[in-house]
Parts: C-alpha cells; sequence; structure tokens
C-alpha cells in the first residue's frame, strides 16, 4: 500500500511537471519571439533617433535665423519710422522768403 501511494504522488507530480514543462516551452518561444522583434527594430531605432537628432538641429539652426530675420526687420522698421518723421516734416516745411529792396552799393 505504500507502495501505491508512492506510485499515485509520482503520478500527479508527472502530471504537474508536464504542464510546467508546456508552460516552459511557451515561453521559451515567446521569447525568442521577442528576441527576434527586438533585433528587427534596433535598426530602425537607430534610424529615427538619427533623423530626431539631425532634426533637431536644423531645428536650432533655423531658431536663430529666425532670430536674426527679427532682429533685422526690427531695424528696418525703425529706418522706416524715422525716415517717415522725416517727410513729414519736409512736407510740412515751409521757408519765408524776404526780399529787402534797397539802394545798390558798389566795391571800388
Amino acid at each position: 500500500m505504500d507502495q501505491e501511494l508512492l506510485d499515485g504522488i509520482r503520478q500527479i507530480i508527472r502530471e504537474e511537471i508536464s504542464g510546467v514543462e508546456s508552460d516552459v516551452s511557451t515561453l521559451k518561444t515567446d521569447v525568442s519571439s521577442l528576441k527576434n522583434d527586438v533585433a528587427e527594430m534596433k535598426p530602425q531605432l537607430k534610424e529615427n533617433t538619427d533623423m530626431l537628432r539631425v532634426l533637431l538641429a536644423n531645428s536650432e539652426t533655423h531658431g536663430a535665423e529666425i532670430k536674426q530675420l527679427n532682429h533685422r526687420v526690427a531695424k528696418i522698421e525703425g529706418i522706416n519710422k524715422r525716415q517717415d518723421k522725416l517727410e513729414s516734416g519736409l512736407l510740412n516745411h515751409r521757408h519765408e522768403v524776404v526780399f529787402k529792396i534797397g539802394e545798390a552799393v558798389f566795391e571800388d
């Protein structure tokens, strides 16, 4: 009877182990599949990262160029305001010309 008990326990253990082995086998397959997926993604990830770095550098360059253009536009606007002020002053500028009539003076 003790042998029958041991045989029963062994059978239960075998059944449990077979389920675990199946799970381990499935996990190995899944991990292998994940490794392949990651290996395929690495080059694309590197390419994307490189593109982002280039875009960031270009963005910084364009930002500096826009800042420089804004400065130039502000300078031109200031010049235009001064020119408009001068033109306005000249349009309303009047001179009074006075002629004095007197005796002619001759020099010897």
